[in-house]
């Protein structure tokens, strides 16, 4: 088998020859921008192609796009994973700190069914969901006992992502909202159509494909020098 050395090696190789292409596709189409992020950020060795959001819910932006990407991410194949992470420092648009109103809400089981209504309240209905009082009434209409979920987002496992999530868009380098990263590598940002939008992330979802494809099939064959030499025994 080839050595970890060899064959991260390859992926190295590889991905540096996939960012030339990706952006020199991305600076092909109108209002779409992708960078390479450097260093690439780790993932998960799993064998997906992770799909990273980074939004915020006072992002006008990110609201008109909520429901499309929801619609792209039904549409991937399996090895395909899509992940919201909410920006921190720097984005509280609308006085919203997206960080601990997302994890603790994740912890609750509750993104699926209120991610879209939140967008709506602060974007289309002017709820000031950054005021706690007005949170609290809001979280009661949803069928949301206020102190649950205030003991939940003092809970420990909330407190250890909402740390760690106040660091990443630093780490990833994020600028704007919203911010699609794929695979650790490269961050795509809209600013004009979304069809080229979309199309620029399927062209990065393929290439990570092919990428993992190409990275596994080296680790499964043998090593050259094995195959030579057991050629030379023969």
């Amino acid at each position: 088998m080839h050595s970890l050395k060899s064959i991260a090696a390859l992926k190295s190789f590889f991905l540096a020859a996939l960012t030339l292409a990706a952006v020199t596709f991305a600076n092909a189409q109108t209002g779409v921008t992708v960078t390479p992020l450097s260093p690439p950020q780790p993932v998960e060795n799993d064998g997906k192609i992770e799909v990273l959001e980074f939004f915020a819910y006072g992002c006008i932006h990110c609201a008109h796009l909520e429901p499309k990407l929801e619609a792209w991410a039904k549409k991937q194949a399996a090895d395909v994973k899509l992940k919201r992470v909410p920006a921190g420092r720097g984005f509280e648009m609308r006085g919203i700190d997206n960080v601990p109103l997302f994890y603790t809400l994740e912890a609750m089981g509750l993104v699926e069914k209120l991610q879209q209504k939140i967008f709506d309240a602060v974007n289309v209905e002017n709820v000031i969901l950054g005021n706690p009082a007005t949170l609290n009434k809001w979280l009661e209409k949803q069928g949301v006992d206020p102190k649950v979920y205030e003991n939940v987002q003092k809970s420990f496992s909330v407190q250890n992502k909402i740390i760690r999530a106040y660091k990443q868009a630093a780490e990833y380098k994020v600028s704007s909202t919203p911010t699609i990263v794929v695979n650790g590598r490269f961050a795509v940002q809209q600013q004009g159509s979304e069809e080229n939008f979309f199309a620029t992330i399927d062209k990065l979802v393929r290439e990570a494909r092919a990428g993992n494809k190409t990275v596994a099939m080296a680790a499964e064959s043998p090593h050259p020098a094995k195959v030579k030499a057991a050629v030379e025994k023969k």
